[in-house]
């Protein structure tokens, strides 16, 4: 538990320096005043404050290099075997990669951030290089942050290529 909340700390406080970077857009004043359920975003491999924007969540950049980018709720999470992950089964409410793909998908997940329960409502997305989910999002206010985010990158998303 003691290393999950250090890595949980750990991506709160460089999620909050890039949005420091970020400077004015207001979405610094959405992440500081949520509840403590509203503060769990993870973005294991996700960049720090001072690396290029192209690989950032909900950037236009992001959009065009994902596989998965949906929101919805948890219907299962079961343990990859022989992995350190687990595999999560959502029933997605908004697909925004690939655009429109209703009913259940799957994403893999790294154990450092397996602690979905069936009925969590999520926002995850992953690259197309990677084998696992980059982001997962958590939190009424975090989702709602982030899906306004999406939502306004995704024209500009689709005039972009992934180099």
């Amino acid at each position: 538990m003691g290393v999950l909340a250090a890595a949980c700390a750990g991506v709160l406080v460089t999620s909050l320096g890039w949005l420091v970077v970020q400077g004015g857009s207001g979405a610094s004043d959405d992440a500081a005043s949520g509840s403590a359920a509203d503060k769990s975003v993870a973005q294991p491999d996700g960049p720090s404050a001072g690396q290029e924007a192209a690989v950032v969540f909900g950037t236009p950049r992001y959009l065009a290099c994902a596989r998965l980018v949906a929101e919805g709720t948890v219907t299962g999470v079961e343990a990859v075997p022989g992995a350190r992950q687990h595999r999560v089964t959502l029933r997605v409410t908004s697909a925004y990669v690939p655009e429109g793909s209703t009913g259940p998908t799957a994403f893999v997940l790294d154990d450092a951030l397996a602690t979905l329960r069936p009925g969590d409502r999520v926002l995850a997305g992953v690259l197309r290089d990677r084998p696992t989910a980059d982001t997962l999002i958590t939190g009424e206010g975090n989702i709602a942050t982030a899906r306004a985010r999406v939502t306004a990158s995704l024209p500009e998303s689709r005039t972009l290529t992934c180099d």
